[in-house]
């Protein structure tokens, strides 16, 4: 039992990592986050992400095999409405990135107070409403349920996959942090743009996979 708990710990794990190291249009947001407003927003931001990795990874495991089926035929209408939302969004990032950036620290260096909860909140709207995260972990549920039958099995998949994701995006939280005082402002702008493409590209990608299923 020892032996098949270890197996889901790092079977686990490695899902998480599955699913957050792809430096996709999240990734870029909390590396923007991070060096634009300092680690306490950029850390906010990785928790908002891992929230929501563990959240889905929780009911894919706890639920899959029942919801699955259920879900499956308002999948397609799910990604649609998504992905109309996700576009919305990466225009209103679009929009806040060609703005001029707000200072993030006063004249003697000191950062300026932000909002984490408003950021952590941002973040776990946004990764929720990712089709293709839920559909990866539902894809993951029949596995761990045919694994192992130790009643702390999927428990242990499920705080490993969280775990693995909050700790990849708390990395990319630090590395921010750590090059913003180092970069541009041209960058940073830029870097803001690109991520508002991307999260736009993502949304216009789930509605076109959702059409042609």
């Amino acid at each position: 039992m020892t032996h098949d708990l270890l197996t889901l710990a790092a079977a686990g794990f490695l899902a998480g990592l599955a699913v957050a190291m792809p430096l996709g249009a999240i990734g870029l947001l909390i590396l923007r986050e991070s060096m634009v407003r300092g680690l306490g927003e950029g850390l906010a931001a990785a928790a908002g992400v891992a929230t929501v990795d563990l959240a889905y990874c929780a009911v894919a495991v706890g639920f899959g095999a029942a919801i699955a089926p259920a879900l499956e035929p308002w999948l397609p209408s799910i990604a649609v409405v998504s992905g109309v939302v996700i576009v919305g969004i990466g225009a209103w990032l679009l929009r806040g990135a060609l703005r001029p950036a707000e200072a993030a620290t006063t004249q003697d260096g000191a950062t300026i107070p932000g909002r984490p909860l408003r950021v952590y909140g941002r973040f776990v709207a946004l990764t929720a409403l990712n089709p293709a995260t839920v559909v990866y972990f539902l894809a993951l549920a029949a596995v761990v349920t045919t694994v192992t039958t130790a009643a702390a099995g999927p428990a242990v998949f499920v705080v490993a996959a969280g775990l693995a994701s909050l700790l990849w995006q708390a990395g990319l939280a630090v590395v921010g942090a750590a090059v913003g005082a180092k970069v541009s402002p041209r960058i940073v702008r830029a870097l803001g743009i690109a991520a508002a493409v991307a999260v736009m590209a993502l949304g216009v990608a789930a509605i076109v996979a959702a059409r042609a299923a």
